[in-house]
């Protein structure tokens, strides 16, 4: 019998917290029954005036010294290995790589989605986010309220121009309800890399991605068979795989004007 999540979401818990409690998230503050919680207790609170005063008296004149503003920015540093361990289905969405002019700073760039882009995944390009825009992408991705969005963009020309960004029209599989849950998709793409030896079957080199021959968001009922999916590099993923009648744009534009 499955566990179920002890701060009121009544989901499926994965996690045993630091308090023996099971959540459905690594934090308790993360999980929808508590959130609803917590913004129901908190409806309605004003901060006084006096307390704003006491606040800011007793943080006026604080300073931390350069050592311990290092030794935080070192703790809140995310790393590439770091974000794979605790968000294993955001790596297996998004690319992630350090700046090879810079690999001892550990700068995390990633793909701008705009496929017209420099910095996009088909031109082979890369771009350095800004740390809330990592964050809210990996929130959208990872969370179960989350709605898939919040996409990296390099520039707010990229944003406003691309089709997918919701000002142009949105995303047209937004609201696309999906048949099969994470964790099935998760078995179904380890399947397909076994059977296929994590090799691509394009070029023969080390496989990361699965391809789908009939577009999973067209076709959504043919998104688990692997009859209809091979394993494939990166680059041949996007540079055959997506590159002309099946990429994001092409498809997003097909849905459009049907």
């Amino acid at each position: 019998m499955k566990m179920k999540c002890q701060y009121g979401c009544n989901q499926e818990a994965k996690y045993q917290l630091k308090n023996n409690k099971w959540c459905c998230s690594q934090s308790c503050n993360s999980c929808p029954g508590m959130r609803r919680k917590n913004s129901k207790s908190n409806m309605g609170r004003n901060i006084t005036i006096e307390t704003r005063m006491k606040l800011r008296a007793y943080n006026l004149g604080k300073k931390k010294s350069s050592d311990t503003i290092q030794k935080l920015r070192r703790k809140s540093k995310n790393t590439i290995s770091k974000i794979k361990q605790k968000y294993p289905f955001f790596s297996t969405i998004e690319k992630m790589r350090y700046n090879p002019l810079i690999p001892h700073e550990k700068e995390i760039q990633v793909h701008c989605k705009n496929h017209n882009c420099k910095n996009s995944k088909e031109r082979g390009g890369w771009f350095t986010p800004t740390y809330r825009q990592l964050a809210e992408r990996i929130r959208q991705v990872e969370q179960v309220d989350g709605n898939g969005g919040s996409y990296f963009y390099c520039s707010e020309k990229c944003k406003e121009t691309c089709i997918l960004y919701r000002s142009q029209g949105a995303d047209p599989f937004r609201n696309t309800k999906k048949i099969y849950t994470t964790n099935e998709y998760k078995q179904f793409r380890n399947y397909v890399l076994e059977r296929d030896n994590y090799k691509c079957q394009y070029c023969g080199e080390l496989a990361e991605h699965v391809h789908h021959e009939r577009p999973q968001k067209l076709e959504p009922f043919f998104a688990l068979d692997p009859d209809f999916a091979w394993s494939c590099c990166e680059k041949c993923h996007y540079n055959k795989g997506h590159k002309d009648e099946c990429s994001t744009g092409n498809l997003a534009i097909l849905k459009c004007e049907r």
